[in-house]
């Protein structure tokens, strides 16, 4: 067997036959059916929570939580959920907790250095250069200390410390290649992988093991998969809107303090006001959030398919493997209001329910705004239409909405993705950007949780793009947000 499930593939086509904004209703539909049957490779994604005890709400965010329907733009990676629950009142903090955190923070390289050299990390967080550095200074809301500071620190160390006890890098593993009773399989690589074969592929391949495994080979990239598997431990609080403003501010009063200029007052003051006009009154589920990815280069890679026989992965060897470890990759915090008034019948608990997705889902697209490594890769669809005078035209639309953080303005690059084969005869999917489309402020898909809860699906399940009418875009290519500066 090769050591590599290196895949080549493409999104399939779909045509449209619809104009951006003043289709039939034939075409609409048409457009409709496609854009939610279109299949791409979509990042895969663990979620747990940290529960807070001085919460009051705290059953109902965790019933929330456990029964929310999250954004299907992910994969689902979840774990067992008795794994997926932290309570941290039972958990302490030791120098060793502190030191195994920074050595999360450490690119996936060194790691595996110091993983064989038996070389461990500082035990004390020190700012130097580097990642570690960046990531650190954004722990510290930018260096300026406050209670709120020394709480995300504290709380990124916790769930480390969580996820390391509790092998949660080796469940997310376990996900991809095992099944439930511990044996070896392939479905979930065939299930999120296989985007570009037919059902006459898939028969050949059930007819033995070894046809199974070349249809793998040929079309999977278990780079692109398991690279791209994170693990998100968010802390969930209820606050009205006074106590979030107060938090909001916490990192300007400590930024003020270190100001002897007679302007920082008049600064927090025009700061705090700004802050509350952007806020309706009412009551918030606040979300802090830390983002981890499974770790996957090649040499995990060529150790993990090292484990391999005649007879198929050595379950021992795999069980006590040391490669399976989570890195971490930064901090974010996001919130979303009860949509309690006239226009609804849920009561708070259900309120609290929707606004809890909505600010796991706020939270999710501020990461992948700031972190390139979480960025996902999503179909441009084109839509072939006709203007007043019978010319050709071209329209662009994406399968996003605000959901995913989009509100107007944002930009996208557009991809091309091409099959290079390199010297050992597999292909390599590379992404050539050729050009740029902006989202539509006036054709923004409102696809929130709580907005589809609460009215009937949407007519159109896209949001259009606009951008100079290139004849070179085409159906199949991919979308990827540009990143937004630091």
């Amino acid at each position: 067997m090769k050591k590599s499930f290196l895949k080549k593939w493409f999104v399939s086509a779909a045509s449209f036959a619809a104009a951006a904004n003043f289709t039939p209703a034939t075409a609409q539909e048409t457009l409709k059916k496609e854009v939610q049957d279109t299949k791409y490779l979509r990042n895969s994604v663990c979620l747990i929570m940290m529960e807070d005890a001085s919460v009051p709400q705290k059953n109902i965010l965790r019933d929330a939580f456990i029964n929310a329907k999250w954004n299907n733009k992910y994969n689902n990676h979840n774990i067992s959920i008795d794994k997926r629950i932290i309570d941290p009142a039972k958990m302490t903090l030791t120098q060793t907790d502190i030191a195994r955190f920074n050595t999360a923070c450490t690119p996936t390289d060194q790691f595996l250095a110091n993983l064989e050299s038996g070389v461990a990390a500082p035990t004390q967080t020190l700012l130097r250069e580097g990642a570690f550095s960046d990531i650190m200074r954004h722990l510290m809301a930018e260096a300026t200390t406050t209670i709120d500071t020394v709480l995300q620190i504290n709380a990124a160390r916790m769930a480390n410390k969580y996820l390391v006890e509790n092998h949660v890098a080796k469940a997310c593993f376990d996900k991809w290649f095992l099944n439930d009773k511990g044996e070896y399989t392939d479905e979930v690589i065939l299930d999120r992988g296989m985007l570009n074969t037919t059902a006459k592929d898939r028969e050949i391949a059930a007819a033995s093991m070894a046809a199974r495994q070349k249809l793998i080979r040929e079309n999977c990239d278990e780079d692109e998969l398991l690279g791209n598997t994170f693990v998100v431990v968010s802390r969930f609080s209820y606050k009205e809107k006074d106590a979030l403003v107060d938090d909001r501010m916490l990192p300007l009063y400590a930024a003020a303090q270190a100001d002897d200029s007679g302007t920082s007052t008049l600064a927090l003051n025009l700061a705090k006001m700004g802050i509350k006009a952007s806020l309706g009154a009412g009551y918030y589920v606040v979300v802090d959030s830390y983002l981890f990815r499974l770790r996957w280069n090649d040499r995990i890679k060529n150790d993990f398919y090292n484990m391999w026989d005649e007879k198929g992965l050595d379950m021992e060897r795999y069980n006590n493997a040391r490669f399976p470890a989570l890195q971490f990759i930064g901090n974010e915090r996001a919130w979303a209001k009860t949509r309690a008034g006239v226009f609804t019948d849920k009561d708070e608990n259900e309120l609290i329910r929707m606004a809890a997705v909505d600010a796991v889902d706020a939270v999710l697209a501020k990461f992948e705004r700031k972190y390139d490594q979480f960025k996902t890769k999503t179909p441009l669809h084109v839509i072939e239409s006709k203007d007043k005078k019978g010319r050709s035209r071209q329209a662009y639309a994406v399968e996003l909405g605000s959901r995913d953080g989009l509100n107007g303005g944002e930009i996208f690059e557009v991809l091309e993705v091409v099959n290079k084969k390199q010297d050992d005869g597999t292909m390599k999917t590379i992404y050539n950007k050729k050009g740029e489309l902006k989202v539509d402020k006036k054709n923004v898909w409102d696809n929130t949780f709580s907005t589809t809860e609460n009215t009937a699906a949407a007519q159109h399940p896209y949001t259009l793009l606009s951008g100079k009418d290139k004849q070179t875009y085409y159906e199949g290519m991919l979308l990827r947000l540009k990143t937004t500066k630091k």
